[in-house]
């Protein structure tokens, strides 16, 4: 049997809603993977998630529209803005369910073969077009359940680490009524 362990919880405020911070303290999520959560604002040591958010802030600023067939570059993935349409009249349950699904079906593409580095972490719009690691389907999963109007509050981008095999893995993990749903 692996031993998992908690490694790190990150980026509750990392796209902030107006209420995260008091509603963080309120809501009090169930404990995951045994682990006690700190709430911190600071985040500055997650370098490669603040990364990721400043070149995909700017890919979105640089999409005027859409992608047509063969784009590559400076468009909106149309993956993306069909996803979050289709969110906007499902319940939470439907929301989760439909991103999940939705990611999961891209290829997991080993860093190194898409980028020549062996841990880049991937925008949603790079993702979408050239598939990716774990943490490239966790940061997908979280930015568009952010952009479907989940409360950050009620989401994690977890890193754990096999103690066993001493490798890492990434997942997003939605609370919904008190429960701790991975994706």
């Amino acid at each position: 049997m692996r031993s998992w362990y908690f490694l790190a919880v990150l980026f509750t405020l990392a796209l902030p809603d107006a209420a995260s911070a008091a509603s963080h303290e309120a809501l009090s999520p169930p404990a995951l993977f045994g682990a006690r959560e700190v709430f911190s604002p600071d985040s500055s040591a997650f370098f490669k998630w603040h990364g990721m958010l400043e070149r995909f802030a700017a890919e979105r600023r640089q999409a005027a529209a859409a992608c047509g067939s063969g784009a590559a570059a400076r468009c909106e993935p149309a993956e993306w803005g069909a996803l979050v349409a289709a969110l906007k009249g499902l319940d939470l349950r439907a929301k989760l369910d439909r991103v999940n699904t939705a990611i999961n079906r891209h290829p997991y593409i080993p860093s190194f073969v898409n980028w020549h580095e062996s841990n880049h972490w991937e925008t949603p719009f790079e993702f979408l077009s050239r598939g990716g690691q774990c943490q490239d389907y966790a940061i997908a999963k979280y930015l568009l359940l952010r952009a479907a109007g989940i409360p950050a509050s009620s989401l994690r981008l977890v890193v754990l680490r096999d103690t066993h095999l001493g490798l890492d893995h990434a997942v997003t993990i939605a609370f919904v009524d008190g429960e701790a749903l991975v994706l």
